[in-house]
């Protein structure tokens, strides 16, 4: 499975390609948010293992449109008509995310399509499998499943996901990084952006080795006080019965302590570590993929 990092800075791809030369990141941009894409695309392109490009669609919903570019689609083409030669793929402006979508979306995947380019197109509706087989019949490699209303739980995702790997399609899966999904389903590609909301509040996540046969999955917090205490934001650095633990993995993994994470750089080394981890957790689903249910997928 590939997991893509959403939008990191150039500074943490090239630290964490000098701490893993051989195991480059997953990287997903977004249109819609401004970011150093020259140095993405070309300057460091080959630093990166998959580079993928969002439309925004994402980012402009939760704004309501009410930042939308005018003639979005047109400028959305013409960036991608220059661009997508150092993208692996590009998504499809799917505009629309209510469960009536399909036509508003469908429209603009086909002027992107005209315009010689190969958009991945994005299911917004799960209550059946409608949307996943008129994608089939039309013939996608890769189709993606995006935000939905009423959610988007398991029972519904199997119905759909497996469907497309029945045909031999891959999903990729829009901003889902929980492991009983990604574990259970033949989730070939997903991206996350959850790892900069933990830098945002000041958490790292840590996949603790010695909790493997439970729950690996740590959330830790570094309070000014030593004392203070919130459960809702994970484990207390300072009170945490795996530091010593922790503590080793930050100097072998990383070459740092927990004074980065506390320092003027915190934010960097906090981002540094939860990529990391998220890294780490590709892994471990692709290995569960492959050993235990058998999905193989045509790379």
């Amino acid at each position: 499975m590939l997991l893509h990092i959403s939008s990191p800075t150039v500074k943490q791809v090239l630290a964490f390609h000098a701490l893993f030369p051989n195991w480059p990141l997953n990287v997903l941009l977004s249109y819609a948010i401004e970011q150093h894409f020259h140095e993405f695309q070309e300057i460091h392109r080959k630093k990166i293992c998959s580079l993928i490009l969002d439309s925004g669609a994402y980012t402009l919903n939760k704004s309501k449109w009410a930042k939308r570019p005018p003639n979005i689609l047109r400028a959305y083409a013409n960036t991608s008509e220059l661009s997508s030669k150092y993208y692996d793929f590009i998504f499809n402006l799917d505009e629309d995310f209510s469960l009536h979508g399909y036509d508003v979306n469908m429209f603009n995947q086909i002027e992107l399509e005209e315009a010689n380019l190969a958009p991945v197109p994005v299911i917004h509706n799960i209550n059946n499998t409608d949307e996943a087989r008129r994608f089939i019949d039309l013939g996608y490699d890769i189709v993606a499943i995006g935000q939905c209303q009423g959610g988007r739980p398991i029972k519904k995702l199997r119905h759909v996901i497996n469907t497309l790997h029945d045909s031999n399609i891959k999903a990729h899966l829009f901003g889902v990084t929980k492991l009983e999904p990604l574990m259970k389903l033949p989730v070939w590609s997903c991206d996350s952006s959850s790892w900069v909301q933990y830098v945002k509040y000041g958490q790292v996540m840590w996949w603790n080795e010695e909790l493997v046969d439970w729950d690996p999955i740590e959330r830790i917090y570094f309070p000014d006080k030593q004392v203070d205490h919130d459960p809702r934001k994970g484990r207390n650095y300072w009170r945490y019965d795996y530091k010593a633990q922790f503590d080793t993995y930050l100097d072998q993994k990383l070459g740092i302590t927990h004074d980065h994470l506390t320092g003027s750089e915190s934010e960097h080394y906090r981002g540094l570590v939860n990529i990391l981890f998220f890294k780490e957790m590709e892994r471990y689903v692709t290995e569960f993929h492959t050993k235990v249910c058998g999905y193989v997928f045509d790379e």
